[in-house]
């Protein structure tokens, strides 16, 4: 996920392994209110490898058929037009559910904020009331992805999904529990939701639209994640060396680190290892063109349009202020300009400062580097955020946007506290893209220090 993860070894098993169970009960007989609200149990269950040793013998049938119970999920679905008084059914069950139900309704009928928010607001409402890992599974981003999978399949019928912030655990020490632990608390799990869709609304209370493609695609890109962490522990588990810890690329020369590299020149980038060498078409200046060519002809933006973009995007180096050029494309289709500022950037999400941050000394012909996003320097209220799109809560690349170089950044404290302006998606700016030598050198250091 977005927040850092514990090294591969810690993982207590692989989450490939992962399955999730649906439960659904309820009495034959009629009881009150048995059409207005329905729970919903979704059991997050471990499948060890049938191979491996194991020394408790007798219950491995049982382990095997089974799988061990790691955490859980609570879900309710309110239903609409039932006859009875949604916000009096669910004041019944909790007060959790009535904070919630209270906040979306306005006398038994959605809001007029609800029905602004959601685009299609008519049918059942599904809360996602609870997501419960077990604490040897926690800090590898499964909650999210969990909740996100029972979601796609509990929310049919659903315009939308409802969720609450909040502590569900106490630490040993109820003492420490302030005002401010609980508010930090709930901003780090409201990130978490953000991350699979989710929006703020009101009061503390967060919304997932089931109309938009949005929470599918994100749904796919923590997917994508989930899987690179199986695969990483697949790798550890079997011996096989690590991504990133062979051989190191012999470092780039001074002279080399004052390239100027347009974005639609040709440079070579050294040969580094496997994964850093599928970066560099991300990453390095030379693609900018290629990338925002290959946008432009798959969409609808004017020849004209499309001409001026390519044209100005053309102009830039790594030394340009991309938002003095951001004024020669203000003017284009809102998702051209995104395009321009993609291509001319990378999301802060896709590199690895930890080695920067630990050591700036370490940055190198990086220094300069400038970082772009919308609060770095916490001056403002809410999040800071990337740019061109990468990120739902992102603004257009502009003069407002704010800017400093990578050396400033990674040794802005409070930008990387959980609490600080950054936003654990997106990581709350995006680079200017690098040259060859810049890509190579950043390539060695990764390289010379695995993680």
């Amino acid at each position: 996920m977005s927040a850092p993860r514990r090294p591969v070894s810690e993982l207590p098993g692989d989450p490939h392994d992962l399955e999730l169970f649906y439960s659904h009960s309820h009495r034959v007989s009629p009881y009150d209110y048995e059409d207005t609200l329905e729970r919903w149990t979704v059991s997050v269950r471990f499948f060890p490898d049938p191979l491996a040793d194991r020394e408790d013998g007798d219950g491995c049938e049982d382990l095997q058929d089974n799988g061990t119970q790691i955490g859980y999920l609570r879900l309710w679905r309110l239903r609409d037009y039932t006859g009875a008084d949604r916000w009096m059914v669910a004041d019944g069950e909790s007060g959790d559910l009535e904070s919630i139900v209270s906040t979306v309704l306005d006398e038994d009928e959605y809001s007029t904020a609800f029905e602004e928010a959601i685009e299609c607001p008519v049918g059942d409402l599904l809360i996602l009331d609870r997501v419960y890992l077990a604490k040897p599974w926690r800090g590898f981003g499964l909650g999210p992805v969990l909740a996100a999978e029972a979601i796609r399949r509990l929310s049919g019928g659903c315009c939308a999904v409802a969720a609450e912030p909040g502590m569900a655990e106490w630490p040993d020490n109820r003492d420490e529990v302030t005002d401010e632990y609980r508010a930090v608390a709930k901003q780090k799990i409201g990130a978490l939701w953000e991350s699979v869709g989710f929006l703020p609304f009101q009061d503390g209370v967060q919304l997932l639209d089931t109309s938009m493609q949005e929470p599918l695609d994100l749904l796919d890109r923590r997917r994508a994640e989930l899987m690179e962490l199986s695969a990483a522990y697949q790798k550890y588990h079997r011996g096989e060396p690590q991504a990133g810890t062979a051989a190191t690329a012999p470092a780039p020369s001074a002279a080399q680190g004052a390239v100027v590299s347009a974005p639609g020149s040709v440079q070579h980038i050294p040969s580094v290892p496997g994964l850093l060498r599928e970066q560099a078409a991300l990453l390095t200046a030379q693609t900018s063109l290629t990338d925002l060519e290959k946008d432009c002809a798959g969409s609808g933006w004017s020849p004209s349009e499309r001409a001026t973009a390519l044209n100005v995007a053309a102009h830039a180096t790594h030394l340009t202020d991309l938002r003095e050029l951001s004024v020669q494309v203000s003017d284009l289709h809102f998702g051209l300009r995104d395009a321009w500022a993609a291509a001319l950037t990378f999301p802060g999400r896709f590199v690895d400062l930890g080695p920067f941050r630990e050591d700036p000394r370490l940055l190198g012909p990086l220094a300069d580097v400038f970082v772009y996003g919308t609060n770095l320097t916490g001056r403002l209220q809410g999040r800071s955020h990337s740019l061109g799109g990468d990120c739902h809560h992102s603004r257009h690349l502009g003069r407002q946007t704010e800017r400093m170089t990578l050396a400033e950044l990674v040794t802005n404290g409070p930008f990387w506290e959980w609490n600080g302006p950054s936003c654990s998606f997106c990581r709350g700016w995006s680079g200017q893209r690098l040259t060859a030598a810049q890509y190579a050198y950043y390539a060695t250091v990764l390289s010379s220090n695995p993680r």
